[in-house]
């Protein structure tokens, strides 16, 4: 007894002054954040290679396919494919995973909870990853009940705090199907886990394989209350706040003469209020006897969940706000000398010893503000730089700091097996800062992503799914003297589906090529140099042979369901085609929305353009007697149609495109240009138009030669005699393709690691 009394108490002790340390006053030597990165000075590379376009420019060409390079490493590719391949049906071997559980205790931390697993997953390129993951975990918290009781519904609150830790060993294999690697699976002499840490294990380490620890720290606060409307349905509102450290280490073996070491330190406080109505599963909604309630009370709680996660109607919305900052070093170690390795294995000795050397490493990071100028974040960078340095006998490759702050919203909806939609929009801005860099980079993001699942059945998964994610980066860079660049944009687009034919497939390319085929068009017409040809991508049968028709007499051709398909879209708009675009005439705006416009809606503003006039202020207007004249035809008495009402809607979105535009160009400065430009991109602006249908506008208002394109495609067709498609498409600006794509992977990888990992990278 009074040995478990003695335990418990040593756990509180180590846990309060976790949470004490989390929420110590910010000071100079407080706890601070590393962060991902990649090469130095590589987001400023972006910047300054995109300031002209380049003085010598070759004709832009039509796109032609290359094969597309392995992307395993992309940490932002990754994270959508694993969100695209989670809960669907995918493999009857998918899912099979080995639990162990183990409690074991830790002397220098106490009452510590192991538990081990074993599962697979699967890359972009369809190779199958082994992994090892060995958890340890420490709780402490407390509820606060009936705080405040509204017609029998309790108000509570929830103090609570974590520690946990993870031993994750990432193993890549050359096999592309789940049962193939199940001998693999069942085989736990061949577990591998980080502890014990030697020289041999890690000369051992195969080439790709990653060794992860990454630990989080968690305290918050959270309140909500609930009430049931019906006895199966029920409405409930929340409110939280937590604060959470993230330090980790990882280690990467890129190849047999260089093992990669990032050392992270990543501090957050979120905060976040959520509002959600819905049914709970019942036993009794499958008929069975309501006293014998056998599922509820006999089967595993973990089926009943999966049963209520798929059967329940539920609907929710959600906001969510935060700020934080990053740091991360990395260094590159010669895994066959042995004295290298010495000095590793003596830096990352220790059980959860390795948590400890991280915290200690962070205080000494300054808790500088995202206002502060270079030489501040410098100063704070080369302080750990140092010490770190030290303890390996080593120079760091790259160093680098990340403050951050954002805000987002989400919408969450299901109707029980038909579908699951899942939304989300936000703004979120980034100051990177590198060791030793010239510059400052700011980065304001604007972000739209959308996942949607049909046919979802309980244990089996999800069927049908498509996702789709789009992102616009603003990006600027600030010199030492404080003066900051004009802007570039990035446009990213990662879209998917899992169980889709040919003509989904497809499709994800023609909304691209919808956008591409209006490049410096200033309004007049369309140019098709530029697109995608998607019949030669996905072949479709020939209509002669069809053996059917459908009720309109048109043939229906028969379609081929791909196990998944796949797009990576970046466009980029250069320095001086950002200045274009917000420099544009706005009779050019106009001429531009109006030559997106389509059908009966494009036949009717043909007929009436040149009534179309406009004030000093880019408002457009129009002789409505006149047009009213002209438009007397198209008149329907039926159904009330009032050919006006096209030429009205028409006037009132080119006015507030024309009124985005100009409130970017109305900013004092580049920073506060920069942001507005982000939002009015995201739709944020008067005319609420933004992503796909605002880019057929922009695009417009540039010269090819200060954009650049590109286009990654891949399908896993598992279609007898059918190859896979994965094709690589490079458009309009030669000349920055061959000194720019370089520059936009280095950029990408930085944005990318300053990510948190997702479980397939380091």
């Amino acid at each position: 007894m009074n040995h478990d009394k003695n335990a418990a108490i040593k756990s509180a002790v180590v846990f309060l002054s976790l949470v004490c340390a989390l929420n110590a006053p910010a000071h100079a030597n407080d706890f601070s954040s590393f962060f991902e990165g990649s090469d130095k000075s590589s987001m400023a590379d972006l910047v300054n290679g995109l300031r002209s376009g380049g003085a010598t420019v070759p004709d832009p060409k039509a796109p032609t396919p290359e094969p597309t390079q392995p992307q395993t490493g992309n940490n932002e590719l990754l994270h959508f494919w694993e969100d695209l391949k989670s809960d669907v049906f995918d493999d009857i071997c998918k899912d099979i995973e080995i639990p162990i559980d183990a409690g074991f205790d830790i002397a220098s931390i106490g009452g510590v909870e192991g538990k081990f697993k074993r599962y697979m997953k699967q890359y972009p390129d369809n190779k199958i990853a082994v992994i090892d993951e060995v958890g340890v975990r420490l709780d402490g918290g407390h509820t606060a009940t009936d705080l405040l009781n509204i017609a029998g519904n309790s108000f509570n609150i929830g103090f609570n705090g974590r520690l946990e830790g993870k031993s994750v060993v990432v193993r890549k294999t050359e096999e592309s199907k789940y049962c193939k690697n199940l001998l693999k699976l069942a085989d736990l002499r061949k577990v591998k886990t980080i502890l014990p840490i030697n020289d041999k294990r890690i000369r051992e380490m195969g080439v790709n394989e990653i060794w992860k620890f990454p630990a989080v720290l968690r305290a918050g606060i959270s309140g909500g209350i609930g009430a049931a409307v019906q006895p199966w349905a029920t409405v409930s509102f929340s409110l939280g706040t937590s604060r959470e450290m993230k330090p980790s280490v990882t280690l990467f073996r890129m190849d047999e003469n260089r093992l990669r070491l990032r050392i992270r330190l990543d501090r957050i406080h979120v905060k976040s209020a959520a509002a959600s109505a819905g049914t709970s599963f019942d036993a009794g909604m499958l008929g069975l006897p309501e006293a014998e309630n056998f599922l509820m009370k006999e089967l595993n709680k973990t089926v009943v969940k999966e049963f209520n996660k798929y059967l329940a109607l539920k609907f929710g919305l959600s906001h969510t706000r935060a700020k934080g900052k990053k740091m991360l070093l990395e260094f590159i170690i010669d895994p066959k000398d042995p004295a290298q390795v010495s000095r590793l294995v003596e830096f990352l000795r220790g059980d959860l010893s390795i948590i400890k050397r991280l915290i200690e490493m962070g205080v000494r990071f300054n808790d500088f503000s995202d206002m502060d100028d270079n030489a501040a974040g410098q100063a704070a960078l080369q302080d750990v730089t140092e010490v770190a340095g030290d303890s390996l006998g080593l120079n760091s490759t790259f160093a680098g700091s990340n403050h951050f702050n954002s805000s987002s919203n989400g919408m969450n909806f299901m109707l029980p097996i038909a579908v699951h939609s899942e939304s989300s929009t936000g703004q979120r801005y980034d100051r990177y800062q590198t060791m030793g860099g010239e510059e400052v980079l700011h980065v304001h993001n604007a972000s739209k992503n959308q996942s949607v699942s049909n046919i979802n059945i309980p244990i089996v998964g999800k069927i049908f799914k498509h996702n789709t994610n789009q992102n616009f980066y603003v990006v600027n860079y600030e010199d030492k003297s404080g003066k900051v660049s004009d802007a570039a944009v990035v446009y990213q687009r990662y879209e998917g589906y899992i169980k889709h034919n040919e003509r989904d497939a497809g499709g994800m390319v023609e909304n691209m090529n919808e956008i591409l085929k209006f490049a410096g068009m200033q309004g007049n017409g369309t140019n098709k140099d530029f697109v995608v040809d998607v019949n030669a991508l996905f072949p479709r049968l020939d209509p002669a042979n069809a053996t059917e028709v459908d009720e309109w007499g048109d043939p229906v051709l028969d379609t081929k369901r791909y196990k998944s398909a796949i797009m990576s879209f970046s466009l980029v708009f250069t320095q001086k085609a950002v200045n274009s675009i917000l420099v544009a005439p706005a009779i050019t705006v106009m001429r531009a929305v109006l030559n997106v416009m389509e059908g009966l809606d494009r036949e009717i503003l043909e007929k009436v353009r040149h009534l179309f006039k406009m004030d000093s202020k880019g408002k457009v207007d129009y002789d409505w007697k006149a047009a009213s004249k002209i438009l007397r035809d198209y008149e329907r008495q039926d159904d009330n149609f009032d050919p006006l009402s096209i030429v009205n809607s028409f006037c009132t979105n080119a006015s507030r495109i024309i009124a985005d535009i100009a409130s970017v160009r109305a900013e004092g400065d580049q920073k506060a240009r920069a942001e507005r430009l982000s939002r009015v991109l995201g739709g944020k602006g008067k005319s609420r138009v933004g992503y796909e249908n605002m880019l057929q506008v922009l695009i417009q208002l540039v010269d090819v030669k200060d954009i650049y394109a590109k286009m990654d495609v891949k399908t896993d067709k598992r279609i007898k005699g059918e190859e896979n498609i994965a094709n690589s498409y490079s458009m309009y600006n030669n000349n920055l393709q061959a000194g720019y794509g370089e520059q936009l992977g280095q950029a990408n990888s930085l944005r990318d690691r300053f990510a948190d990992p997702s479980v397939l990278s380091d």
